[in-house]
């Protein structure tokens, strides 16, 4: 069985969109409402460290922009910091399984490190 962890925003229809692709592959992912739950620092370093990616490719466009020098000087303190206190500025969906992290934006990305694919109804 696949275990997958999805940190999901109900109110996002990308991020809607890959919990209902994991459902219809059969998989019960784990759902973190990042949200409501908030982040905590372990868990957006391990994101960043898992996927691969930088702090400008995770965060929103205007997170970006607010971000700006604390990206150009790679202040990590103060994007974490400001991820924390404002949880919605990172990008989503964010699936994990024992195959990698990927940032599912497009949802194909989710190809990577999901095997199973949607049942044809």
């Amino acid at each position: 069985m696949i275990q997958a962890t999805i940190y999901h925003n109900p109110i996002c229809s990308k991020s809607r969109d890959v919990l209902r692709f994991l459902q219809d592959s059969g998989i019960s992912p784990i759902i973190m409402l990042y949200l409501q739950d908030g982040w905590t620092t372990e868990t957006l370093c391990g994101l960043s460290a898992s996927s691969g990616l930088k702090w400008r490719q995770m965060l929103k466009a205007d997170a970006q922009s607010e971000q700006n020098d604390a990206l150009i000087n790679d202040d990590f303190d103060m994007i974490v910091h400001y991820v924390l206190e404002q949880p919605a500025a990172l990008e989503r969906p964010f699936v994990v399984t024992d195959k990698g992290t990927r940032l599912c934006r497009p949802i194909d990305t989710i190809l990577e490190i999901v095997p199973l694919r949607p049942k044809a109804t």
